[in-house]
């Protein structure tokens, strides 16, 4: 995405202020992705400058600090080297040292990375504890500055799923009440008060970075990060990873569940694939501008709605 408000003299300029004994030396924008990215390289080392020029500052904010707070754990997520958060001229913007390895992308996605990838994720169940459920969001006043202001993991995907189905898009506007109605079926399996973990929205190949031997050793784009349960994340992943691999579903979803230590099964499992689907009915449009893809991909959604209704 171009985004005309950022240019790469602004990340050098973000760089070269957040490290002013190094020396910039190259700029290259990330065109993967929704906000402006820049990762720019130094004498000395390699960052990325990632700008709120989608998400909004709000969302950055947020994912600065969940950041921060992982910074004392055994979760390869980016160091953070400066932000900036409340700039009047401009959007938001943090300055992170540069992960090691690389995204991983079709075939190179092997049963071994989904192990992996399950292993990691694990890790987000032990971060210090902040209280509540629900969407995370910067607060100054506390000690972490993160405040998830929901009573209930329940109540929290109850409006989720509410507001991906609210609007969605023109292309699957006809599977919303479909998917709504499992919703409203499973719900009840939902826990409460499940023991709170941190959630993370996206969680899949291209928000990694893996070694040569399939190791992961970055993970990133922490937007929208929530405390509740677990198995939320570890559902959506599936979904994620599986989604356009229909002859290999099965193997690299137990392969991730491995890794995980655990399976998902039952009602929970299908309430939170249905959200999973409903996160792509709203954002369709979006994703999917390709005009030669459109109607295939809209066909693959489709597939899922009739699997979780049948």
């Amino acid at each position: 995405m171009t985004d005309g408000s950022v240019s790469p003299a602004d990340a050098r300029g973000a760089v070269a202020d957040a490290v002013p004994d190094e020396r910039v030396e190259t700029v290259r924008r990330m065109e993967d992705g929704t906000n402006a990215v820049y990762r720019v390289e130094t004498d000395a080392d390699a960052y990325v400058v990632k700008y709120s020029t989608f998400s909004g500052r709000e969302l950055l904010a947020a994912e600065v600090e969940v950041y921060r707070l992982l910074a004392d754990t055994d979760l390869p997520v980016p160091r953070v080297v400066d932000a900036t958060l409340d700039r009047a001229d401009g959007p938001a913007f943090v300055v992170m040292e540069a992960l090691p390895g690389s995204s991983p992308d079709g075939d190179a996605v092997t049963p071994a990375v989904a192990r992996e990838m399950g292993a990691t994720l694990r890790g987000f169940a032990s971060v210090p504890p902040l209280g509540g459920y629900g969407r995370l969001r910067r607060d100054p006043d506390r000690t972490p500055p993160l405040v998830a202001r929901e009573d209930s993991w329940r109540e929290y995907v109850d409006w989720y799923a509410d507001m991906l189905l609210s609007k969605p898009s023109d292309a699957l506007a006809d599977c919303a009440d479909d998917v709504r109605a499992v919703i409203d079926e499973t719900r009840p399996a939902v826990p409460a008060e499940p023991d709170p973990a941190l959630v993370v929205s996206d969680y899949r190949p291209s928000n990694l970075h893996v070694d040569g031997d399939g190791r992961v050793v970055g993970v990133f784009d922490l937007e929208r990060a929530a405390v509740g349960d677990l198995r939320f994340a570890l559902v959506n992943a599936a979904y994620l990873l599986t989604r356009h691999r229909p002859a290999e579903a099965e193997q690299l979803r137990a392969a991730l569940f491995d890794g995980f230590g655990d399976a998902v099964g039952g009602e929970v499992r299908t309430c939170y694939r249905a959200v999973a689907v409903a996160r792509e009915i709203r954002g369709f449009d979006f994703w999917w501008d390709d005009r030669s893809v459109v109607d295939e991909e809209a066909a693959n959604v489709r597939a899922f709605v009739k699997e979780l209704t049948e």
